[in-house]
């Protein structure tokens, strides 16, 4: 199948009342999602959504999110995922770049959305999943009309859904993920992981970001698997839902692995259920690995991905031998090279910049050709991140080209840094960054937070990075801190440190 559409109504077919999502006490079956989603693109369509339309999407975890993306998909527009965690400034940004013609909120976004909706002039409506607000439609009323009749002549091709980026380097750019490309990159993971329709996957990663999108929903659709969807992240929940609902799978950032295995509940629960686990998005401590496999029995495997790819480009597979620090190799019917300053590929273990090409690539940013030209050549995306691969084929991140450091000259990984913070025994979490220095340019700087019950002094930390590290390379400044600041997703937000 090549469209979004196309594929759940395969899948309705094939496993029929096989439970697809658990949320809260409502189950919903494959041939129940086909059914609702057919509704809901029927209402959709009442409303003037049309195919090439952008349909934002300003949702919690929960069943109205999922039958949204599919609702805008058999229509043949495109989903926008928003952040609830946006400023209304950054909400007025997405819908006016993306010109979306139909929101859907919660209540409490839609308030929000209602107090700039002057500001908005391409949205004409407001669907509210939830009590109701003022000036809006009831997401009820949207999703019980007469069911779509004809789906939209879809195209692998055509864009499926346009996810900002977080605009780091400037303002968020909309990456135009295709129907195939998405559909793809999932079947790829299914084949490399080896997921079955036995599987059932705890969502604890927001379904507004595509990396839970790609595991929690696509994945375990692609094989008759079910997901169990929850709100929002929270240790001790999650270990509660393990148990109740004998989850097999579990994906997340490494902090919401660390917090699982240090919840003070965690041996009150029966975990024995998990098999596979999947981390990425940050530094994975070797450590943390061994403990799943040791003290749960589950496989936590490493990969690479990003929003651009649709997203996943590199993981572990279950049973090969695992490469210290490496995220995994790459995914079937995908092309990865490393290449230097010049674009010259550069021998195995060398370091260099990842580029990638494949059906899971995006389109390109929305409206935004310059900067398509810039990050995809010749069918290459230039990923911009700093790589290694080894002779057998095996991906080690180094770090983000730009959260390199250039100390005296000097260019420094901050993620090399982390990893060896990462062994010390006090160490919970870190970020390396790096900050102005008179002399140096830069110097950088390490941001600790510690585990319950344990101490370290500044000088104790960089003692220990000296044993593993260049000089230049050991945190001149050691900050102790209650957390670190962290996006929705639960990335570390390095710019606020």
């Amino acid at each position: 199948m090549t469209s979004l559409g196309g594929f759940a109504q395969q899948q309705a077919r094939r496993f029929g009342d096989t439970p697809l999502f658990f949320s809260g006490d409502e189950v919903v079956s494959y041939r129940g999602y086909d059914e609702r989603t057919d509704r809901l693109a029927g209402g959709l369509a009442r409303l003037g959504l049309r195919q090439g339309d952008r349909m934002a999407v300003l949702l919690p975890n929960g069943l109205p999110i999922l039958e949204a993306y599919m609702g805008a998909a058999k229509v043949g527009a495109a989903s926008v995922p928003l952040n609830p965690m946006f400023t209304p400034r950054e909400i007025e940004y997405v819908v006016n770049n993306s010109r979306a013609k139909v929101m859907m909120a919660s209540p409490r976004d839609a308030e929000r959305v209602q107090a700039i909706r002057d500001r908005l002039p391409s949205l004409a409506h407001v669907v509210v999943a939830g009590e109701a607000v003022a000036g809006t439609l009831p997401y009820s009323q949207v999703a019980s009309a007469a069911p779509l009749e004809v789906t939209a002549p879809v195209d692998g091709d055509d864009v499926a859904m346009i996810a900002y980026t977080s605009g780091t380097t400037g303002h968020p750019k909309g990456a135009m993920l295709t129907h195939a490309g998405l559909l793809d990159n999932a079947a790829a993971v299914v084949e490399a992981v080896g997921f079955r329709g036995a599987d059932r996957s705890l969502c604890i990663l927001p379904l507004f970001h595509v990396f839970a999108i790609a595991f929690d929903y696509l994945q375990m659709m692609t094989v008759g698997a079910s997901s169990v969807i929850v709100e929002r992240f929270d240790a001790g929940v999650a270990l509660r839902l393990i148990e109740r609902h004998r989850a097999t799978v579990l994906v997340g950032v490494p902090t919401m692995f660390i917090y699982i295995l240090r919840h003070p509940d965690r041996q009150r629960h029966d975990l024995s259920s998990l098999r596979i686990g999947d981390t990425g998005g940050g530094p994975v401590p070797t450590a943390l690995k061994t403990e799943y496999e040791r003290d749960i029995g589950m496989v936590l495997l490493e990969s690479y991905g990003l929003t651009e790819a649709s997203p996943v480009v590199t993981i572990e597979r279950p049973g090969l031998t695992r490469r210290e620090g490496a995220c995994g190799l790459t995914l079937p019917g995908m092309e990865m090279k490393v290449v230097d300053a010049k674009g010259q590929e550069v021998p195995p273990g060398e370091l260099g910049e990842m580029l990638v090409r494949g059906p899971n690539v995006m389109k390109g940013y929305f409206e935004m050709p310059e900067a398509t030209t810039r990050t995809i050549v010749d069918g290459w995306l230039h990923t911009g991140d700093l790589m290694r691969k080894n002779a057998d084929g095996h991906v080690s991140m180094v770090d983000r080209l730009k959260h390199m450091i250039i100390c005296g000259g000097y260019n420094i990984y901050p993620k090399e840094i982390e990893n060896v913070l990462h062994d010390h025994p006090a160490v919970l979490e870190c970020a390396v960054v790096g900050v102005p220095d008179e002399d140096k340019g830069e110097i950088p700087k390490a941001c600790i937070v510690l585990r319950e019950a344990t101490q370290a002094t500044e000088a104790e930390i960089k003692q220990f990075c000296r044993e593993s590290l260049a000089a230049y390379k050991v945190p001149r400044v050691v900050q102790f801190l209650a957390s670190l600041p962290k996006t929705a997703t639960g990335k570390i937000r390095k710019g606020e440190l």
